[in-house]
């Protein structure tokens, strides 16, 4: 399977375009970062994350989800503090000085690893480390209201501090670091590709994506299981026009946590994907999955019985929640509805 081959021919476009006007100095590297091995990059060359483009030394004042902020110059020092970022990052080919550590697969999710070779590990998302974040003394600091109103004021008296409003709105937070980061125009450029790859998607799959319900699921460690009502993979659902279950449609909840089998038809859709992260430490989740999957009620569901549930790689469909991860899996969207 060819993954990534867009972001391979958004690699060359990006190069070409930035020839006469980035430099480069090797303190950062480009993206790349396919699911199965691949290597494609947004930039085939290096790129610091204050390159000498015509506006780089120009101020500007961005305004984002707690106040406003003044740039005097392209920044040099960018700290992240939410996984999302950390991807759009990469993406944009921006290697930060430090950044909040992976949910899994830590320190850093391994199909963005190769790209965060010395980039301080700041910590869990929801505690970044105050100290080493001074210590690195960045001159951009880029973080989520969602994780960090709490500790904006400490953030902003370290640095100027950006804060995007949601977590996995990926497309609005790309478009904000883009302004901070002074690299507009190469988030034009994923964005633009985004943007073509689903119109084709939609003109492929037709009136199917009218009729067609996907559902969103995880069995836990407790032995509950869930289903995401929202979330990252339910905006590029929204994106697409694919459905959700009714039943599945909460209004002010994330996701809902279900403790009895009987409740069981709430986690059906015409397409089930599972994110379920099984690790050989955490046997407990491994056996809460087939406990439900064994279950009687189980096999009744309409996508179990149409061979549609579908575990999925917890990575891209819901934890990375950036620009590359989206792709990756629009890239297995057009494998499960069996598009070319």
């Amino acid at each position: 399977m060819k993954r990534f081959k867009w972001l391979l021919v958004l690699m060359l476009s990006i190069a070409i375009a930035g020839c006469g006007t980035n430099g480069t100095n090797g303190s950062n590297e480009s993206n790349g970062a396919a699911n199965n091995g691949g290597t494609a990059g947004a930039a085939e060359t290096e790129t610091p994350a204050a390159a000498n483009n015509d506006a780089a030394g120009t101020s500007r004042t961005i305004e984002h989800a707690m106040g406003s902020v003044t740039l005097e110059k392209k920044p040099e020092r960018v700290v992240v503090l939410f996984n999302g970022m950390v991807d759009i990052t990469v993406a944009l080919g921006v290697k930060p000085v430090g950044a909040v550590e992976s949910w899994d697969q830590q320190p850093w999710y391994e199909f963005l690893r190769d790209k965060m070779t010395g980039v301080e590990n700041l910590g869990d998302e929801n505690q970044p480390n105050i100290e080493a974040i001074i210590a690195l003394k960045p001159d951009l600091i880029i973080g989520t209201k969602t994780r960090d109103e709490k500790i904006y004021p400490q953030l902003e008296a370290i640095a100027p501090t950006i804060i995007t409003e949601e977590v996995f709105d990926w497309k609005e937070n790309m478009k904000l670091s883009a302004q901070a980061l002074y690299m507009e125009e190469e988030a034009g450029k994923l964005l633009a590709d985004w943007d073509q790859r689903v119109a084709d998607f939609k003109q492929k799959a037709g009136d199917r994506l009218a009729s067609t319900e996907a559902s969103v699921i995880r069995f836990e460690k407790d032995g509950s299981a869930r289903f995401y009502a929202t979330g990252f993979a339910g905006t590029i659902f929204k994106e697409l026009g694919i459905g959700r279950p009714q039943a599945q449609m909460v209004e002010g909840k994330a996701v809902v946590n279900i403790t009895s089998k009987e409740q069981m038809e709430q986690l059906d859709g015409d397409y089930i994907f599972d994110i379920t992260q099984i690790k050989e430490d955490e046997p407990s989740r491994a056996a809460a999955q087939t406990e439900w999957t064994s279950h009687p009620l189980w096999a009744s569901l309409k996508g179990v019985k149409n061979g549609k549930y579908i575990k999925v790689d917890v990575v891209t469909w819901n934890l990375s929640a950036g620009v590359l991860a989206a792709n990756s899996m629009l890239d297995d969207l057009y494998e499960y509805f069996e598009l070319k």
